[in-house]
């Protein structure tokens, strides 16, 4: 049927129309970009994001699309001292949302060799997140680093959906991630009876999995393993209270959690002399039970004493 109507047509006529209206919107798109305001948008920028106490600054700022904005070496810091470096940020609203009322963001972060690519619904008095992690390298985060004392490894990828109301409660939804090739390149193990705890050298954790749902103000983690390195872990009821904390920094962390520890783990340079002492501390079924408590931004992890 559309063909028919196609071939229909006087393309003497439509011819040079679209020639003229595909001019019209090339000729519109260079203009948008060739005198786009880049100065006065990184100033607003730097203005929003300081009211809401982030320290924002940025290399250039241009055109990221017919309604979007692109800013390359985005350094973020906020009052705590946490900084991220994002190599480019890009935004725009959707353009066919638009036509049926509603406001879409699309947004895309490159940073740590990955990225973060996803959209937000900006249309309601509740924001709809939805948001894909692919490549971010953990040992090129320094703000892993700071939140957990340990040079941490791996490649992160996985989904984020979560919907956030303007105010309480906060947000619900689920977070599903995967750290392949994961691992520890430095750090303590704590155990009863030792204030510094074991130093280690670095440990492959192989694959983490980590499935979380978020509801009631409360992060659940409904599986939280790693399988296939020199150490295993799995956790047990490991939460996060998210309810009346104005940043997640500070959210109590509580749990527990067990660790069973490969023959390839002792067998690493500097280790093997703390073996015995080690020992002390294994469960019945071999692995060592771990209390995980303290906050999100500054989680601490003791290892129970084992009654015998």
């Amino acid at each position: 049927m559309i063909l028919a109507r196609l071939k229909k047509l006087d393309w003497t006529v439509w011819k040079p129309r679209l020639l003229y209206g595909g001019f019209a919107v090339v000729a519109f798109a260079l203009s948008l970009r060739w005198t786009f305001p880049g100065e006065a948008v990184k100033e607003r920028i730097i203005m929003e994001a300081g009211a809401r106490g982030w320290q924002v600054d940025m290399g250039d700022v241009g055109s990221g699309g017919l309604l979007g904005v692109r800013a390359e070496d985005v350094r973020l810091e906020d009052g705590s001292g946490l900084k991220i470096h994002l190599d480019a940020l890009s935004a725009r609203l959707e353009l066919l949302p638009l036509l049926v009322g509603k406001q879409v963001l699309a947004f895309d972060a490159r940073l740590f060799q990955g990225s973060i690519v996803g959209t937000a619904d900006l249309s309601g008095d509740a924001r709809a997140l939805v948001a894909t992690v692919d490549g971010i390298d953990l040992a090129q985060a320094p703000p892993l680093k700071a939140a957990t004392g340990v040079d941490l490894a791996g490649k992160l990828g996985g989904t984020v959906d979560l919907v956030v109301p303007p105010g309480p409660p906060p947000a619900s939804g689920r977070i599903d991630l995967a750290v392949a090739s994961a691992g520890l390149a430095g750090g303590k193990l704590p155990l009863p009876g030792m204030t510094t705890g074991i130093p280690l050298q670095k440990v492959g954790l192989g694959t983490i999995t980590i499935r979380v749902k978020i509801d009631g103000g409360k992060a659940t983690a409904e599986k939280l393993e790693a399988k296939g390195g020199d150490a295993e872990l799995s956790a047990d009821g490991l939460g996060l209270q998210l309810a009346g904390q104005p940043r997640l920094e500070f959210a109590p962390l509580f749990g527990r959690a067990k660790i069973r520890l490969q023959p390839a783990f002792w067998s690493r340079s500097g280790m093997a002399q703390y073996k015995t002492l080690a020992e002390m501390a294994k469960g019945p079924d071999g692995a060592y039970a771990l209390q995980v408590f303290g906050s999100l931004g500054h989680p601490r992890i003791t290892v129970t004493p084992t009654v015998r």
